[in-house]
């Protein structure tokens, strides 16, 4: 008898185990599929980049103070950018500094201060040899009272951006300082103060927020900006990216080579993105977005093969 009962039970939970991982599989068979992002596959594989160049990616998504959105795709933009850098612009692995929510302190702890300028990325770097390719996406801001843009760290508050942001001509006035050979800087932040979901201010009128442009101003390089000064840099939610990245990210995979010589410049590819991100700013989110590059535009971003 306990016998039979034994097997009874064995069969009673085989068939209850069949059900779940029936309905489990069904499950899944119904559950829609998460579609592969175009950019983020097919990745074109390029010359190797000099072997002291170096790349840092800061990506800045998670604002935990009350108010400040988060910055979606800005980790996905981040890895992305990553593998762009390795297979089609040819940069060591260990040579790519990838930085998430960074702080004010980390920001001086990078770049310096206006105080002291010498930061971290001067300890990168081999002195006329390096090559510099940085990339920020996250938030900017401008200060209500000077119109100078601000960085946004994840640990600012932005109605006293002016404390606790970093600011843009700190950074430029850093960089001219380091001893790169060639500097790129990719701005994937609007420095407006809005955000796709408002102001990031509380008690400002959004007709006081003036954006005072920033020059760049080196000898060798050139700075990529995702909007102009009191302009909202967009997002892409069908592909999972900013709007600007996304394009950078198609014209890395060739798209860019207008003239199919396997070599995409800093002005193709600001001929590029200006042109899709302008009109793929108005369908999608109804906004104005115009990306500027200022600097070189014979500068060579990656050799296909």
């Amino acid at each position: 008898m306990n016998r039979a009962r034994s097997i009874l039970f064995i069969i009673l939970l085989s068939l209850t185990f069949g059900s779940a991982q029936a309905i489990i599989g069904s499950f899944k068979l119904n559950a829609p599929a998460i579609r592969a992002v175009d950019v983020d596959s097919n990745i074109p594989a390029g010359r190797a980049a000099g072997e002291y160049d170096i790349a840092l990616l800061i990506g800045n998504r998670n604002y935990p103070r009350e108010g400040i959105p988060n910055v979606d795709y800005a980790h996905n933009d981040l890895k992305t950018m990553r593998n762009y850098l390795q297979k089609t612009m040819g940069f060591r692995a260990d040579n790519i500094i990838v930085e998430k929510d960074l702080t004010k302190g980390s920001f001086e702890t990078l770049f310096g201060t206006a105080a002291n300028p010498r930061g971290k990325l001067q300890r990168y770097l081999m002195a006329g040899e390096s090559k510099l390719f940085i990339y920020y996406v996250g938030h900017g801001a401008p200060d209500p009272e000077s119109g100078d843009g601000f960085f946004v760290p994840v640990d600012a508050d932005p109605d006293y951006i002016a404390n606790s942001g970093y600011k843009l001509a700190t950074f430029y006035a850093n960089l001219k300082r380091l001893p790169a050979k060639q500097t790129i800087v990719v701005l994937d932040a609007c420095f407006s103060g809005r955000t796709q979901k408002g102001l990031l201010f509380k008690n400002v009128s959004p007709a006081l927020l003036k954006v005072n442009e920033s020059q760049f101003g080196l000898s060798s390089g050139a700075v990529f900006s995702s909007a102009r000064g009191s302009q909202l840099s967009t997002w892409y939610p069908k592909k999972r990216h900013s709007m600007f990245s996304y394009y950078f990210f198609k014209g890395m995979q060739g798209a860019a080579d207008s003239n199919s010589d396997g070599k995409i410049t800093s002005g193709e590819m600001q001929h590029y993105v200006a042109k899709n991100v302008r009109y793929m700013a108005g369908r999608v989110a109804g906004k104005d977005q115009e990306p500027q590059m200022e600097g070189e535009k014979g500068l060579v971003l990656a050799h296909l093969r």
